[in-house]
């Protein structure tokens, strides 16, 4: 099982751009033994949905300015058999009930994710 952070982005820009600090946060909030997530900045570099396996767990941030690329990714992970889809950021706490009418979500997270996901941060 692997985890996967993924900062969605409809442009990948390759260079210059900052990746969300949200992704350090959950990424140090997961729990060791879950092994170390990857983590995906679309803005730099589109998520390669052949990576994601059965039994994975795929995080995503939801803004409303991205929330269709965002759905889509969901999609994707779903379709490549039995991972597991947790939608969080402004737009599902806002929203929660969105990612599950749009796609078929697994959870959607209110709130601070790191709580939520539920680690101990990490030294």
């Amino acid at each position: 099982m692997c985890v996967h952070l993924v900062n969605t982005s409809d442009h990948s820009f390759g260079t210059a751009v900052i990746t969300p600090r949200w992704l350090f946060v959950l990424a140090a909030a997961t729990p060791r033994s879950m092994g170390d997530p990857v983590l995906v900045d679309e803005s730099l570099e589109q998520l390669d949905s052949q990576t994601v396996q059965p039994g994975d767990i795929v995080g995503i941030s939801v803004q409303a300015g991205n929330a269709l690329r965002e759905y889509e990714v969901g999609r994707l992970a779903h379709n490549r058999g039995a991972a597991r889809v947790v939608y969080g950021g402004i737009h599902a706490t806002l929203f929660p009930e969105e990612p599950f009418e749009r796609v078929a979500a697994d959870a959607a997270v209110k709130g601070d994710g790191d709580v939520a996901w539920g680690g101990t941060p990490r030294p």
